[in-house]
């Protein structure tokens, strides 16, 4: 299935989800527990012939569901061993006539179908169970729209999870709260995690951005390891977002970039400082640059290639200010080349910028 896919801890893979409301194809029969309506709501499922085994190694099956109506959507990875009464057969093969059923604490859906070469087709029902929304209501969450019973169930929230989220410090999160951080894997082991490292009262977007970037514990504690720390939420995420690794760290710590802060490590990834052009720049005489000539000859395209170049045409001597000038200025070997037909030596850098910007009156300076 095409679109963006999250993970969660329990899983759960998800992709496509229309969380807009829809009332087409909804059967609703008023249910006192809580407040909320218990629902029944059908629709057609379809399922691809694509598996995969997620962490736990158990395989999963790609299950689709449609609303009647077509307005709502969603995607989602299932264990096989959780769609009670699928036929081995069914999930590689070919079975008509098929029932199985998946249960959720929000409610259980029942599959009706057949199966071509692993391709599932057929309709499906999804009945609300009255005992969830009591127990969501237990802790905060009463008159849950009937289309968001089904949403919860399809992520697998549970009242279960809901608690652990809180009890983890996480209060007074709205439902969509909750379905962010099933989908992303956002899990009450991994708050006190992070606040265990130092990053309490995390807001709900901050989690979700974590899990988004992979600002994960063990990334934290390899920066740490490293010497960054105190770092705030928004550096974590910058220095994911740029590829900041650990490798990263300890290979430019080798070659004497030691104790560099966020901003200088983040800088150096976004302009496309290597460690492998470091090394090149060393042979070429370029040795202990700072990380502000490493970025400045990233932002005018001094490379190895270009310094070997000039030198090749005749340019002798020249310190990292003066190659930085000859890019910004356009000397070339073109140029130098043009310079010698008109009768212009030219050996060093400085002349070089000169002759660029002034072209044949440098002669009279």
């Amino acid at each position: 299935m095409g679109g963006r896919r999250w993970r969660t801890t329990a899983g759960l893979t998800v992709a496509a989800l229309a969380l807009g409301a829809c009332s087409a194809g909804l059967a609703q029969s008023s249910q006192a527990a809580g407040g909320t309506q218990a629902a029944t709501r059908t629709g057609q499922w379809t399922s691809e012939s694509r598996q995969w085994r997620d962490d736990d190694g158990r395989r999963r099956l790609q299950l689709n569901l449609r609303t009647d109506g077509g307005r709502d959507r969603w995607g989602f990875g299932v264990r096989l061993a959780d769609l009670q009464g699928l036929p081995e057969a069914a999930a590689d093969g070919t079975a008509s006539g098929v029932a199985f059923s998946l249960r959720r604490e929000a409610g259980t859906f029942r599959f009706e179908g057949s199966f071509d070469d692993g391709r599932g087709a057929g309709d499906f029902r999804f009945t609300a169970d009255p005992a969830f929304a009591s127990a969501m209501a237990s802790l905060g969450y009463r008159d849950i729209p009937a289309d968001d019973v089904m949403r919860l169930a399809v992520l697998d929230v549970s009242s279960t999870f809901a608690r652990e989220i809180r009890d983890a410090g996480q209060t007074g999160l709205s439902l969509d709260d909750l379905r962010r951080f099933r989908i992303h894997g956002v899990s009450a082991a991994v708050i006190r995690d992070l606040a265990s490292l130092g990053y309490r009262d995390l807001d709900p977007e901050t989690l979700v951005r974590f899990r988004i970037h992979g600002a994960t514990p063990d990334v934290i504690r390899a920066y740490q390891a490293a010497g960054l720390r105190d770092l705030s939420p928004n550096d974590l995420v910058r220095l994911r977002i740029h590829g900041v690794t650990k490798e990263f760290i300890r290979d430019m710590a080798a070659r004497g970039y030691r104790d560099l802060d966020a901003e200088d490590l983040t800088t150096m990834r976004i302009h496309g400082v290597t460690v492998a052009e470091v090394d090149e720049l060393a042979s070429l005489g370029f040795k202990d640059l700072s990380t502000e000539d490493l970025v400045q000859f990233r932002i005018h395209g001094v490379r190895p290639a270009y310094i070997r170049e000039i030198r090749a045409a005749g340019i002798s001597g020249g310190d990292e200010r003066d190659y930085v000038q000859m890019r910004i200025h356009g000397v070339s070997v073109a140029m130098l080349k043009d310079a010698r037909d008109d009768g212009d030596t030219i050996t060093s850098a400085r002349d070089a910028v000169q002759y660029a910007i002034h072209g044949r009156r440098w002669r009279r300076r």
